[in-house]
Order: C-alpha cells, then structure tokens, then sequence
C-alpha cells in the first residue's frame, strides 16, 4: 500500500501506526495471500482472534463501570449484541468505510466481499488487534469507544435494540397489523451466504417496506430491518423509546432523574 494511501487511511481510522505492517495485515483477506504468496503481510486472521478477545474485554469492562447496578446475565446480553457481526460489519461501513480498503483475491472481490459482513467484522476485529499490539490497550480502548461509542449511546437510550423484532412487533400488532418480513435476495458462497430481507407494516403504511437488513442470517438480517423500522414507527404512532438505562447513583429501580429500568417491574 503506498504510503499516501497509508497516511489516508490513518486519518479515516484516527491511528498513526508505529507498525504499518500490522495495519496491512489486518486488512489482508486470505484469499489475497492465497494469490499473492509474494506478499510480506499475512492474514488477517491471527489478529482478528486476538482483537475479538480485546475487544469484548474492553466493552465488558465499559459496560460493568457504566451500568452497576444491572447484573451478569443482562450484562452478557448488551454485550453480544454490541460485538456481534452486524453490529461490527455496521460500524465498519458506517464509521470507518473499511471496504474498499480490504485486500482481497480476485475471486472474492467479484463475488461481493467489500460488502460481505463476515469479512467487514472480521476486518474490524483484525483493526482492532492490530492497535493494541501497535499502542498498548489504552490505544485499544480508545478506538473501539470512538468508533463504537455511538452504539452504546443506542443501546443506553432504548433497551429494545437488543430484541427490535419483538419491540416492533409489540409496537405495531394494535394498529398495523404484524410485521411482515420478506426475503428479497440471497447471495454469495455457501460458506458465507447473504440475506437481505425487508420489514413490511399495513395500516397507515399501506405494506410500505420500512426496513430492510442485509446479514450471513436470515434471522439476523430481519432484525437489521425490524431495527430500521422502528424509530419510523414510533415516529407514526407518537410513540416515544422507552426510558434509558439506569446510570450511576441510580435509585433500586429506578435511573438517578427518576426515570424507570426496563426489565426492573417499575
């Protein structure tokens, strides 16, 4: 990669790279170095086990020091759905744009892998223990909360995030009917098969698609949808999220301004 393009693409992440063989590295697909056994820079791989690793230890402990009052087991759910593949995949294209710099084989580039969630969360993953080697884990910490700061925002305004098909379905079955989800395309290899699915609502929105999601399940490609079509629905309905999550200095049930935990029965 020539160094104008490293220097670009430092600017994009928010890290200057001691080790710029740690970045290629994390951005080399296997199939490149399948086709470029010339190439100096391994796999990503190695680095992506270890940035899942950093990565859930880093969001476990913002997640513990954030929310003390809400225990393991809720906490284990906010943070698989915060280190999942759509989520990372989302974060990658969303935050960082990390596609058109993957290194890929010929044979995965035409079949779509700059867009192909396995590889846009591995990538992440790679990204993310490539810093830590490079910058120690306060360099780490700092990029995972940058980059997935925004999420966790989400997460702590509306709960219903972690589980949008049955909030949408709860929201709507008054008024609009159950949502419908439809399969509108399926692609890639076998070993890494795409789902794009849309979130269809009757009543006022007369069948509108109001969401649609793309992910390696179809289960998780009609959540992406069904969290798409929430804040719309809401919108319609007047409707507010629910009361966020309760924060430091928080009351047994309640947030510190009053407001209720969900799950907490207030």
């Amino acid at each position: 990669m020539p160094a104008g393009e490293v220097a670009a693409l430092e600017v994009i992440l928010g890290v200057t790279f001691n080790d710029h063989g740690l970045l290629h590295a994390a951005l080399t697909h296997p199939s490149f170095a399948n086709e470029h056994p010339e190439d100096p820079a391994p796999t990503n791989e190695r680095l992506e086990f270890l940035g899942d690793a950093i990565l859930g230890a880093i969001i476990a402990e913002e997640l513990y020091t954030r929310f003390p009052q809400v225990q393991e087991g809720r906490l284990t759910e906010w943070r698989s759905a915060l280190v999942c593949g759509p989520t990372l995949s989302r974060v990658a294209v969303e935050v960082l744009d990390i596609g058109p710099w993957l290194r890929l084989g010929r044979g995965e580039e035409q079949t779509g892998g700059r867009e192909r969630e396995g590889n846009l969360e591995r990538a992440y993953e790679a990204l993310v223990g490539a810093v830590y080697l490079d910058q120690g884990l306060a360099g780490a910490s700092e990029f995972v909360h940058r980059t997935l700061g925004a999420e966790v925002e989400a997460l702590a305004r509306d709960p219903g995030v972690l589980n949008p098909k049955g909030t949408l379905q709860q929201l709507a079955q008054e008024s609009l009917g159950r949502p419908e989800y439809r399969l509108v395309s399926q692609d890639g290899p076998e070993h890494d098969r795409q789902f794009t699915v849309e979130v269809h609502l009757g009543g006022e929105f007369g069948g509108e698609a109001l969401g649609r999601g793309r992910a390696g399940t179809k289960q998780e490609a009609e959540k992406e949808a069904a969290r798409q079509a929430l804040p719309k629905v809401r919108a319609q309905l007047g409707t507010a999220a629910p009361a966020g999550i309760e924060q430091p200095g928080a009351g047994e049930h309640g947030t510190a301004d009053g407001t209720a935990v969900p799950g907490s029965g207030s």
